[in-house]
């Protein structure tokens, strides 16, 4: 396969729906994950003598009001840290192990670089919702962080495994797949991914890539085509389209209107000597 430009995982808060926006995978990946609402029904703790005896210290837990989740809800839906930081802060003082507090903390803090801290926060929730895909998606997205790749693909699988449609789990372990060259593994995952919504134009980059490795060649063009209509000055896409047109499809006129718009805007990263090489080719399969 001819070189193309991957994209790695990002980092996003989102709320929490199947279009939930996630990273995608660079050279070196960074992948990060979003944060999913809270419920506004609250599950009531275990009340057998199994469950006293975990923990006879523990003083019961005060039920979290409605109001709570909803102002944590909402900072989460307009993407403020510091009303996610205080509503969650908020409802831990009262429900110090509320699995969902503990994850928009968690990813508070991996958002200003205290990974541990961010890890400590998920594992403690995990702990207490091991059911729970989103907390599995996060901490694979801290273990990227900290460049604990196998440990981040096993916590991206284990989401997927307790929730199949995890959109964020499957837009990052997709670009880790890409940039491994597992194509027919990333061609999977990113099809979840773009199933449930997630049209992030990094992740689009990256199922496009993958469906190119398989020859699905309209298809790629149809994500590429979504990703310049939102932003035509995207040189990864613009540059992996024109390989696209020019490499497997034979489109040259199409891709040489792609080269030009490229050599306008700027080629991403070392390609100058490969656009050229496109360029060349192009128009000697129109002669």
């Amino acid at each position: 396969m001819k070189k193309l430009i991957v994209l790695g995982a990002v980092f996003v808060l989102a709320a929490c729906s199947s279009k939930g926006p996630v990273k995608e995978a660079t050279e070196t990946p960074t992948s990060e994950s979003s944060i999913a609402e809270a419920p506004t029904v609250v599950q009531e703790a275990a009340t057998t003598p199994a469950a006293r005896e975990e923990v006879p210290d523990r003083p019961p837990e005060k039920p979290v009001a409605p109001s709570q989740y909803a102002a944590l809800n909402e900072a989460i839906k307009v993407q403020s840290d510091d009303r996610i930081y205080q509503a969650a802060a908020q409802i831990l003082t009262q429900t110090p192990n509320d699995a969902r507090a503990l994850n928009a903390l968690a990813m508070y803090h991996y958002k200003r670089g205290r990974f541990d801290l961010s890890r400590y926060l998920l594992r403690k929730a995990i702990s207490g919702s091991p059911k729970m895909a989103e907390l599995h998606s996060n901490l694979g997205t801290v273990q990227l962080a900290q460049n604990e790749k196998r440990d981040a693909i096993k916590s991206y699988r284990r989401a997927l495994e307790i929730n199949s449609d995890e959109p964020v789990a499957a837009a990052n372990l997709g670009s880790i797949y890409v940039q491994e060259r597992d194509f027919t593994k990333a061609q999977i995952v990113l099809e979840v991914a773009y199933r449930r919504g997630v049209r992030d134009p990094r992740v689009l980059n990256n199922y496009a890539i993958a469906l190119t490795s398989a020859q699905k060649y309209e298809k790629a063009e149809e994500l590429y085509k979504a990703i310049l209509k939102d932003g035509s000055n995207n040189r990864e896409a613009l540059f992996n389209y024109a390989t696209l047109l020019v490499d497997n499809m034979g489109k040259y006129q199409d891709g040489l209107d792609v080269i030009n718009r490229l050599k306008f805007v700027g080629g991403p990263g070392d390609t100058r000597n490969r656009i050229i090489a496109l360029e060349n080719k192009a128009k000697a399969g129109l002669k």
